[in-house]
């Protein structure tokens, strides 16, 4: 149902993106988005029928969204004012972390083997999930957590 709206969007040179009903728009300046966020309202109030929840719907700074496990962030480049660059949430990091933690656990019943092959696994379609995301830095320090514990591990008493 919702394809009217995304041709609707692209007929009037929207940057957006939408998931299910969940949608933002892009702009770059405050007027361009109030405009859009009336175009768009209008269009499904009286051509979709289609009711808006206006809690959620409303213009906000890339740095306060959160869309589908990703931020936005700005990038602090020389010559880059009011650019910024896609990041993971701390939520999402959090819960690839656990994950990962509750693979490694010694409680949890598999072969070394198994082990391994599950975090590769699960490491790989986390990665391949957020490949856009700028995350090299926090992928490092997850790495160090994970060897770290990994050493403490295999340490015998």
């Amino acid at each position: 149902m919702l394809h009217e709206l995304d041709t609707e969007m692209e007929r009037l040179g929207l940057k957006f993106i939408r998931y299910a009903d969940d949608f933002s728009i892009y702009c770059k300046t405050r007027r361009d988005a109030f405009k859009a966020n009336q175009q768009v309202f209008k269009f499904l109030r009286d051509k979709l029928k289609l009711p808006v929840n206006t809690d959620k719907s409303g213009i906000r700074r890339p740095v306060n969204l959160q869309v589908l496990g990703f931020g936005f962030v700005p990038t602090y480049r020389k010559g880059e004012k009011g650019k910024y660059q896609v990041v993971v949430t701390a939520r999402r990091l959090k819960s690839f972390k656990e994950s990962l933690k509750e693979i490694t656990r010694k409680t949890t019943p598999m072969s070394f083997d198994e082990r391994i092959e599950k975090i590769n696994s699960t490491i790989q379609g986390w990665m391949q999930y957020f490949r856009n995301a700028s995350m090299l830095q926090k992928l490092q320090k997850l790495d160090g957590w994970l060897r770290i514990g990994a050493k403490r591990k295999s340490r015998t008493p």
